[in-house]
């Protein structure tokens, strides 16, 4: 898989808001119904008001598919740094000269099927630190709750109902970390080399990062109380509460922990790639 290919799944869902953003600006008599999540119409006897509320909704419904994408990135991120971990180990499923083809892609078949089995998913979180018991559960629970989801956008797509991609009835994972608290959600993640804390790729000048004295190399853990594991998190913390409010934000910096404060807003840093050094 190549970081570029994905980057580049990134720009188009980025034009694709661009786009929703230029259609929500009024018109006097729009021609063209402009569609809401990929079925429905614009109903074009509504009044205006009306109508640029349904234009506001299916832009913030294009830039949640966005923050969604961008949070998968992440996780395909360190899905890729996995990869690199077992090359040693996938170069043993080489085929040799005299070698049966046929048999390694077997061999590699079965391995691909063993790690995403149960047993394999639930071997992952015992070797992360969970017991056996509370493992079997977190698989199980995982399956239902994807199951749930899919139901439950099934039946919103059905009625024309629109989907909001962050309620847990709607995010497996939202669900799962809610039912299991952060701590043990950390650790989950963890166990399947997911990130937990955002890691901050470079500074800018003069930013409020900067004169917190943020690093390359920071990981962010919290964001006024709130525990972030992904950029779009922190996005969404900076976004809460009074802009220009002080807030407390807790960091790892070489596997100590640390506080700076900052005014609540943009940071001024970009994050590198999300992978856990502690």
């Amino acid at each position: 898989m190549n970081k570029v290919v994905i980057a580049a799944v990134i720009s188009l869902s980025a034009g694709l808001a661009v786009g929703a953003l230029m259609m929500g600006t009024p018109q006097s008599e729009p021609t063209v119904a402009p569609r809401v999540d990929g079925g429905g119409y614009f109903d074009q006897s509504a009044a205006t008001d009306e109508r640029i509320r349904a234009l506001e909704a299916a832009v913030a419904e294009e830039r949640n598919a966005r923050q969604l994408l961008e949070e998968e990135l992440q996780a395909l991120y360190a899905e890729i740094e996995g990869l690199v971990d077992q090359r040693e180990e996938d170069q043993e499923l080489l085929v040799a000269p005299g070698q049966d083809a046929r048999a390694v892609a077997r061999q590699r078949s079965a391995r691909a099927a063993a790690f995403n089995s149960p047993a394999g998913r639930a071997e992952r979180l015992v070797e992360g630190g969970f017991a056996p018991e509370r493992a079997d559960w977190i698989i199980r629970r995982e399956d239902e709750l994807q199951m749930a989801a899919m139901q439950a956008q099934f039946e919103a797509r059905r009625s024309g109902e629109p989907i909001n991609r962050f309620d847990p009835a709607f995010n497996p994972a939202g669900a799962l970390r809610a039912e299991i608290g952060d701590t043990e959600y950390a650790q989950y993640l963890e166990a399947n080399g997911r990130s937990t804390s955002v890691m901050i790729g470079s500074i800018i000048e003069s930013s409020p990062g900067q004169t917190a004295g943020l690093l390359a190399g920071d990981e962010i853990v919290s964001y006024d109380g709130t525990r972030v594991f992904n950029t779009w998190e922190l996005n969404q913390q900076t976004m809460h509460g009074e802009p220009g409010q002080n807030v407390v934000v807790d960091i790892m910096r070489d596997g100590m922990p640390m506080q700076v404060v900052l005014p609540r807003g943009p940071i001024g840093v970009s994050t590198g790639r999300l992978r856990n050094r502690r």
